[in-house]
């Protein structure tokens, strides 16, 4: 093998494919944890930026416990959403899901009219038939980018589940029409997967998508930053875990297990003067979660209760001494 090293793991995992663009801007889900108390599993927030901070180590078997150690976090703003509707489903014999109706709310802003067509009639006269036979009941959330500082005043209609037993569902539809706020769905400590549409790089080769080697000049018969061999003589095809040029970015990735730092009512307490670049002034409730999170600037992030977290949370926020945005 010459200067190589006797172990040669392939490069770019196999778990990503298809490497290609998500269908939509906004992320997908597409799955939610089993159990929850009576709220909401999920949220929807705005990416703002990064910041970092000097936090007060709280976790009594880590190596730093009660020391001052810094943390990267990533800043999300979080506006109170609607609770627009809810939709009731049943589990067939087939252990199928399918719907079987849905309720509005009667007084929602003139800007969902821009997403979807609102029913005219009173979607609240087949409740009663709707409570009797469904099994499980989601809600229908609507977004309020115009209380965030963003220029979009287009929202989104994401249907998020309900923790809880059906008859504590089904409270929530006295609740129709009213404002739901991230306080209410998550605290400080809780464990969260983040949910969103990285960056897109676009058309990129196999060096940059793959992070392949580029092979030495002497060595270079025809190209430098193309893999080594396409595929074997037989069966005379180009194998598909070959790393080959195709889209780069722009992909549906969850990131798991992230800990809500802080969640402050008052951006001010955290932002720059001159606002967060590519963003500018938050004007509602911000969330602090610690580590990165996949995508841009002002990118829709789906926060979810975490499905599989492997630790329990703190019982205490870390103390924040410094953030180096003020």
């Amino acid at each position: 093998m010459g200067h190589r090293k006797l172990s040669a793991p392939r490069h770019g995992s196999l778990a990503f494919r298809p490497r290609k663009r998500a269908k939509s801007i906004r992320p997908h889900v597409r799955s939610w944890p089993k159990s929850g108390g009576p709220k909401l599993l999920g949220y929807p927030a705005y990416k703002v930026g990064m910041i970092h901070a000097i936090v007060k180590d709280n976790y009594q078997y880590s190596p730093t416990f009660g020391k001052e150690v810094f943390r990267a976090l990533t800043v999300l703003e979080a506006p109170p959403v609607i609770l627009a509707g809810l939709r009731f489903y049943i589990i067939d014999e087939k252990r199928v899901l399918r719907t079987i109706g849905e309720v509005w709310a009667k007084n929602l802003p003139k800007e969902v009219g821009k997403v979807i067509s609102l029913p005219k009639k009173d979607s609240t006269v087949d409740v009663e038939r709707f409570k009797s036979s469904a099994h499980f009941v989601r809600a229908l959330v609507v977004t309020q980018p115009w209380k965030a500082g963003l220029p979009k005043k287009k929202p989104e209609i994401i249907e998020i589940p309900l923790g809880g037993e059906l008859n504590e569902q089904l409270r929530y539809l006295e609740s129709l029409g009213s404002e739901i706020s991230v306080n209410e769905v998550f605290s400080p400590t809780a464990i969260v997967d983040a949910i969103a549409v990285s960056k897109g790089k676009g058309y990129e080769g196999p060096v940059a998508r793959f992070g392949i080697k580029i092979i030495q000049r002497k060595k270079a018969k025809k190209t430098k930053r193309g893999p080594g061999s396409d595929s074997p003589m037989t069966p005379g095809a180009v194998m598909s875990t070959v790393p080959r040029a195709g889209q780069h970015g722009f992909h549906n990735r969850v990131d798991l297990n992230k800990m809500i730092v802080s969640i402050e009512v008052d951006p001010s307490k955290i932002t720059p003067k001159s606002g967060f670049r590519h963003y500018g002034l938050p004007r509602s409730s911000v969330v602090l979660l610690q580590g990165s999170v996949p995508g841009a600037s002002k990118r829709l992030v789906i926060l979810r209760s975490a499905v599989r977290s492997y630790f329990k949370p703190l019982k205490e926020a870390p103390e924040i001494q410094y953030v180096s945005s003020v």
